[in-house]
């Protein structure tokens, strides 16, 4: 008796936490579906504290979750759940929605191949075929806005080195002139230096030159009056 008492406590301990979980599920829907989506969020959490594993309240926590344009989150919230869809019909369905949170990223690429994985699990997905048309053109919008913007900045940076080449050659010009002008500044210099200086020179030389000239003269005076004592005759009394 006594075990038996254990197990039907057992079972409705079981039977309560199976009916709490899918009750914050239900409140969480109800809420989702007033458009109060934080507060469908908050339901869906607590779902999920009862059960971690709960592919429904993590699938629409992912959905009230992207419903506040919190992309980035839900992406990652869809793409957890590729390895824990019970079904392949609901394995499409986290595709599908992954597929639509990348789009809002502007991650066109990643988008469209969520889609097409989508459709290789249901193919006869309309809205995901629409959603996968949708995304490829908006691809081929961006990449031709991006081409173009290339060719824009292309064009800048040819104008903006002509303007540096002519800036460039500006400045070369300049600096030519410049040198140029102290060439004929030096050369004008050279034309316009006093001769004070040579002059000074010249008469310094020259009276150096007439005081040497004085010198030999007087030494060559003074070696021709030698010549004529030496060369004088002396008078001498003939004993005859």
């Amino acid at each position: 008796m006594k075990n038996i008492f254990l197990i039907l406590s057992f079972l409705v301990c079981i039977t309560s936490f199976a009916q709490n979980k899918k009750s914050f599920l239900r409140d969480g829907n109800e809420l989702y579906t007033d458009s109060s989506y934080n507060d469908a969020e908050i339901q869906y959490r607590k779902s999920l504290e009862k059960d971690q594993d709960y592919f429904n309240a993590s699938f629409n926590l992912a959905d009230a979750v992207y419903k506040q344009e919190r992309y980035e989150e839900s992406s990652a919230l869809f793409d957890a759940l590729i390895d824990n869809a019970p079904t392949e019909n609901d394995l499409a369905k986290v595709y599908h929605n992954l597929g639509n949170s990348l789009t809002q990223e502007q991650k066109l690429e990643e988008a469209i191949e969520a889609y097409k994985n989508a459709l290789r699990i249901n193919p006869n997905d309309a809205e995901t075929r629409h959603n996968l048309a949708l995304s490829k053109k908006q691809k081929q919008e961006q990449e031709q806005q991006q081409k173009e913007k290339k060719e824009e900045n292309k064009e800048e940076n040819k104008e903006e080195n002509k303007e540096e080449n002519k800036e460039e050659n500006k400045n070369q010009e300049k600096d030519k002139e410049g040198k140029d002008k102290q060439e004929e500044n030096k050369e004008e210099e050279k034309g316009n230096q006093p001769e004070d200086k040579k002059e000074e020179m010249s008469k310094e030389d020259a009276e150096k030159m007439l005081e040497a000239i004085q010198r030999e003269e007087k030494e060559l005076q003074e070696e021709l009056q030698k010549k004529k004592v030496k060369g004088k005759r002396v008078k001498v009394l003939k004993d005859w």
